[in-house]
């Protein structure tokens, strides 16, 4: 497997790695019957593994953008795509991150408040390999 920087993270992979600095329990990616790889997390009060997907779904995503006061802006970057700029600020720390669309973009930013960039490469969550 390639070496995954939070930068590139998407879909069921930062998905896993949301799910991870949430606390969730038996972290999986797999397809479970799709083509798409999809994210299985367990919240720690709860016995049934279930899909989690912060970085498509408003419902789980907001509860993290409200707690950890993720602030979201559009990028408008001539002859590019649109695409989000996320910030999240810590006592004198300030992380970005940026993504084709918004939730990507709040995920990836809190995903680098957590974890720094040589977790990511070492962990796939069972992902590729």
């Amino acid at each position: 497997m390639a070496r995954m920087e939070i930068h590139d993270l998407g879909g069921a992979l930062l998905d896993a790695w949301v799910a991870r600095a949430q606390g969730l329990a038996d972290i999986r990616v797999t397809h479970r019957g799709s083509a798409t790889p999809l994210c299985m997390a367990r919240w720690v009060d709860r016995t049934e593994v279930v899909p989690y997907s912060p970085s498509t779904d408003w419902a789980l995503a907001n509860l993290i953008i409200d707690r950890e006061h993720i602030a979201l802006r559009d990028l408008w970057i001539q002859d590019r795509p649109p695409a989000f700029e996320a910030m999240l600020r810590r006592a004198d720390v300030t992380w970005f991150a940026r993504g084709e669309l918004p939730l990507v973009a709040a995920m990836r930013v809190y995903v680098r408040s957590r974890f720094t960039e040589e977790e990511v490469r070492q962990r796939s969550f069972g992902f590729g390999a």
